[in-house]
């Protein structure tokens, strides 16, 4: 076996006057295989039908850990010591949980963060030729129309739910857990009716078992789709993104989330902002298209009033400032290494530390844990803020993670796609600019058109091909100049 080894990597800027590598040798980066990143977010519905869907991220974590041991001169960004740190001191408070229950909980939160670390070094790694970036942008969309699909379910038929053969190899013990059943036998809906409201509200979640996670979901995989919808390579797969963004607001607003709602509007305005200052006409253009598309959906359809209509019978806000209240509190019962877990509430019928991230770290980890996990997220929007072009929508991802864990849990599938959104934004910046591949015959080397037949300036469209093929034009790295 190969060695193993981590090397904190700059700027391609900064590297010095390195040789450069041989033709047929990627310039950043392994040879690493793309089939695991398909397997998890274009495999996921199979997976979630399996009863797998909370496990699909660790189940494909597990190849790739397999393929990056077998590399050496692995690379990792600066500021990474501070996640493996945290992952490091999170195993201390194992040493307070106190039941098989919290065990099984606190071991199914460790890999979902393992997981996020291995899709994040490996994407980072990759290199640009074996692992393309329109590849992982395509696919991302790919689990973004799984999302919305997802929940048409959950508002076409709101009642109904699955058996998976999962709920049925386990021992009914384990099922017998509210959270494991909830993901061995997924439900398409949350259906709440308060105590005297005038009737239930609907809410989707599939395919995830909460609706606060689909709304999560929904809210990081946007700025993908809006990256898709600009720079796809293809005409009519531009176009059709475009209307399944517009169809996709109907799900999204039935489950009148108000914390995705203020994640998808700060984003969205964020980014009008960024490429307002950068002169990008065009791209601020789409955005406010798009903003007073969503805005006057959300009239049309009522979701003001419904929300208003479910936060007064219902206690949530009251309840949150509470439950964030008694988390504070009893964390500093424990501050170094917290619970382990969340524990149920003193004063409420919830468990502390299971309404967002920052609460669930701060009680069941500690503060230390809390910093740790803190100055690593935070970190990632300013190292990613630069994200030239288009892709500072993957920079607007980690925007919108950084409030977004003050209110929602993102310990699942959410952090892999905010580690991969990141990652991808991290590599382009390392890697530098990438010089193009060598000119078949027939072709000018330094355009990688055909010498004949082909308008200067436009890559050569038979070479298109697929869902997840974009033209590697100058939208990527110079701003939106190709239309």
């Amino acid at each position: 076996m190969a060695a193993f080894s981590l090397m904190s990597a700059r700027p391609a800027s900064r590297r010095g006057s390195d040789a450069p590598p041989p033709i047929d040798e990627p310039a950043w980066g392994q040879v690493l295989p793309g089939w695991p990143l398909t397997f998890f977010f274009a495999g996921y519905p199979v997976l979630w039908v399996l009863g797998l869907g909370g496990f699909a991220a660790s189940l494909a974590a597990l190849p790739m850990l397999g393929l990056l041991l077998l590399r050496r001169g692995l690379r990792v960004p600066p500021g990474f010591g501070l996640w493996l740190l945290f992952l490091l001191w999170m195993t201390f408070s194992a040493t307070q949980l106190d039941t098989a229950g919290r065990m099984i909980g606190f071991v199914f939160r460790f890999m979902n963060y393992a997981a996020a670390t291995i899709f994040f070094v490996y994407v980072y790694n990759s290199s640009r030729r074996a692992l393309p970036l329109s590849r992982v942008i395509g696919l991302m969309v790919l689990f973004w129309i799984w999302v919305v699909a997802g929940g048409y379910l959950g508002v076409l038929l709101p009642n109904r739910s699955i058996s998976t053969p999962m709920q049925s190899l386990l021992p009914g013990s384990i099922v017998g857990n509210d959270y494991v059943k909830e993901l061995v036998h997924p439900k398409f809906a949350e259906v709440q009716r308060p105590w005297g409201a005038p009737r239930a509200y609907v809410r989707p979640s599939a395919p995830f078992a909460y609706t606060n996670t689909w709304g999560s979901h929904f809210a990081l995989l946007v700025p993908f789709a809006i990256l898709y919808m600009r720079t796809a390579a293809v005409r009519w797969r531009r176009q059709a993104v475009t209307i399944l963004l517009v169809v996709s607001l109907v799900p999204a607003f039935s489950t009148l989330n108000r914390g995705m709602f203020l994640a998808v509007g700060v984003g969205v305005v964020y980014a009008a902002v960024r490429f307002g200052f950068r002169g990008q006409v065009k791209w601020l253009a789409a955005v406010l298209v798009l903003l007073g598309i969503g805005l006057a959906t959300a009239s049309a359809l009522g979701v003001g009033q419904s929300i208003g209509s479910r936060t007064q019978y219902s206690s949530t806000n009251a309840g949150r400032e509470t439950i964030y209240r008694e988390a504070f509190e009893r964390t500093l019962e424990s501050p170094f290494i917290g619970f382990g877990a969340p524990r149920p509430s003193r004063v409420l019928n919830i468990s502390v530390g299971t309404q967002g991230q920052i609460w669930n770290i701060m009680f069941s980890f500690g503060f230390v844990a809390l910093i740790l996990f803190c100055g690593w997220l935070w970190s990632l929007p300013l190292r990613t803020r630069a994200a030239p072009g288009a892709l500072l929508w993957l920079h607007v991802v980690t925007v919108m993670a950084s409030f977004m864990i003050f209110y929602y849990g993102l310990d699942g599938s959410q952090l892999v796609v905010i580690f991969v959104a990141a990652a991808l934004v991290l590599r382009e910046a390392a890697a530098g600019p990438e010089a193009p591949p060598p000119a078949p015959p027939g072709r000018s080397r330094t355009t990688g058109l055909a010498r004949t037949g082909s308008a200067p300036g436009r890559p050569d469209a038979r070479g298109l091909s697929g869902w997840v093929r974009y033209a590697p034009g100058p939208t990527w790295s110079q701003g939106e100049e190709d239309e």
